[in-house]
């Protein structure tokens, strides 16, 4: 009569128990999986933005040559 069930929505703590058991049972090479890809989706944000900056950088300088010209 006393058992609950394992997961009830209503307690945070059964939630938090059960994240903290899953990230425990994760093997350590799944989680240097998990890091490296967190690392290079960072860097590939930042290539891209970085791109977008030069280009419209290029942009913005052959405008203002064309411009000139007139």
């Amino acid at each position: 009569m006393s058992d609950k069930p394992p997961l009830i929505n209503g307690n945070g703590n059964t939630i938090i128990k059960l994240g903290s058991s899953i990230v425990n049972a994760l093997t350590p090479q799944y989680l240097a999986l998990i890091i490296v890809n967190v690392v290079s989706l960072f860097l590939l944000y930042w290539f891209v933005d970085a791109r977008a900056k030069y280009t419209v950088d290029l942009i913005n300088k052959l405008l203002a040559q064309c411009l000139q010209n007139k």
